[in-house]
């Protein structure tokens, strides 16, 4: 008999684990331009910000990430005042440990 145990509760289906940030960034969405952004967890494949304004769900934007980037990423969703962001290519392992805290 095969049983499976699920621990945690519901299961997260990001495609890679997410680091605790708390980077200043800088987005470049359609019409406009070097918008404050806060970076408040990253992974090689996406990010979570805080952004003070809307972000369209599947929208293209360009991140800047503590002085480095801009990568491109699309907003897969937007609540309030912080949106999920899915990067066009991977991020390095080591870029992601060195914007995340330690």
């Amino acid at each position: 008999m095969e049983a499976e145990i699920q621990l945690g509760g519901a299961t997260d289906h990001r495609r890679d684990p997410r680091r605790s940030a708390h980077r200043s960034g800088e987005v470049d969405a359609a019409g406009e331009k070097n918008l404050p952004a806060t970076v408040t967890d990253l992974s090689p494949s996406g990010c979570r910000i805080l952004i003070d304004r809307p972000l369209a769900a599947d929208s293209v934007i360009w991140l800047k990430i503590g002085g480095h980037g801009p990568f491109m990423a699309r907003v897969v969703w937007h609540d309030g005042e912080a949106a999920g962001c899915e990067f066009a290519g991977k991020l390095h392992p080591d870029l992601v440990a060195q914007l995340s805290e330690i």
